[in-house]
């Protein structure tokens, strides 16, 4: 996947459901069937994260993650650290 690449979220941290119950802010299985844009974060040296042990690309998501009741805490609005293996490119 590079950059500007349109993706799909067909699973969220490998699975379709959440394995256990999460607070309604960060049940980020919503978002599974929506489609976003790759992006480069600002402070990476490259596409992935450099904190997570597997390689996790940043999603700008078409749906506003706000009116969906769910959190972002990055520099680019709508958007979401995800791993590459629940991606499909578009």
């Amino acid at each position: 996947m590079r950059v500007g690449h349109k993706v799909k979220l067909i699973t969220f941290n490998g699975t379709k459901r959440p394995s256990e119950e999460v607070h309604e802010s960060e049940n980020y299985w919503k978002l599974i069937g929506k489609t976003g844009t790759v992006q480069q974060y600002p402070n990476e040296d490259s596409l992935y994260a450099s904190f997570s042990r597997e390689p996790r690309i940043l999603v700008e998501f078409d749906e506003d993650l706000k009116s969906q009741g769910l959190v972002s805490h990055n520099k680019i609005k709508n958007s979401l650290w995800i791993l590459v293996n629940d991606l499909e490119v578009v």
